[in-house]
């Protein structure tokens, strides 16, 4: 049974206007996700859940099925999580079935197919609930981490972690750019985050997150100069 592939993908945007939209390397940003998910071969189909007709007949063009996302799951607060699962629920009531669950954001356009494929792999060969796509961090970003208490500020996690660098444990961040959850699991926790939880990494050139115009202009000088156009 293969896996069902939601492209989370509303208009509305409180930092970048219609940014699901923008032109990224001479395409819609969405596109590069799109792309990245039909290129991967694991999927029946990629849906993309949308409130706007602009962004649903995008998807259309470039080979997607375009899911009318309901009025009140396109606020700012919506998880990406619940429209996922309310696809699942109203292509399960088209008897269509999945046995997991893909969830693609838009706003990471740098991963590819590849990625996708061998995230899905690693999920599958974990015997994992969940997957999600991680970066490395600089540790001393995490354990370094300072926090103001009162008028002074302190270290977060007490003097525990004040080592030289080689000498911290890695730390990794959620990139966004893949979740994958089994249907049962991610049903009951709705969220990508549960117990057997697995971790595809990533390489911070291909884990951008666009939230700002200046994440998009960093976004397209990395397509461009590593001669990828998607």
């Amino acid at each position: 049974m293969k896996p069902l592939c939601v492209i989370p993908a509303r208009m509305g945007s409180q930092r970048l206007k219609r940014k699901n939209v923008l032109p990224l390397a001479g395409v819609p940003m969405i596109v590069h996700t799109i792309k990245a998910a039909l290129s991967s071969g694991i999927f029946e189909r990629v849906i993309v859940s949308t409130e706007d007709d602009t962004i649903g007949d995008i998807a259309r063009r470039h080979g997607a099925t375009a899911h009318p996302r309901p009025p009140a799951l396109a606020g700012d607060l919506v998880s990406a999580t619940d429209v996922c699962l309310e696809v699942y629920e109203a292509r399960k009531s088209a008897g269509e079935e999945a046995g997991s669950l893909v969830c693609l954001q838009p706003t990471s356009p740098l991963r590819t197919g590849d990625d996708v494929a061998r995230a899905y792999e690693r999920f599958v060969e974990a015997g994992a609930d969940f997957l999600v796509s991680v970066t490395p961090i600089d540790p001393h970003y995490f354990h370094w981490a300072l926090q103001q208490n009162g008028s002074w500020w302190e270290m977060s996690f007490g003097s525990k972690y004040l080592l030289e660098r080689p000498l911290l444990p890695p730390r990794y961040r959620p990139n966004g750019a893949i979740k994958i959850g089994r249907i049962d699991p991610l049903l009951n926790l709705r969220n990508f985050f549960g117990p057997k939880l697995a971790a595809y990494e990533m390489p911070e050139e291909r884990s951008i997150h666009v939230a700002t115009q200046t994440d998009l202009a960093f976004a397209e000088y990395l397509l461009l100069h590593s001669g990828r156009t998607s």
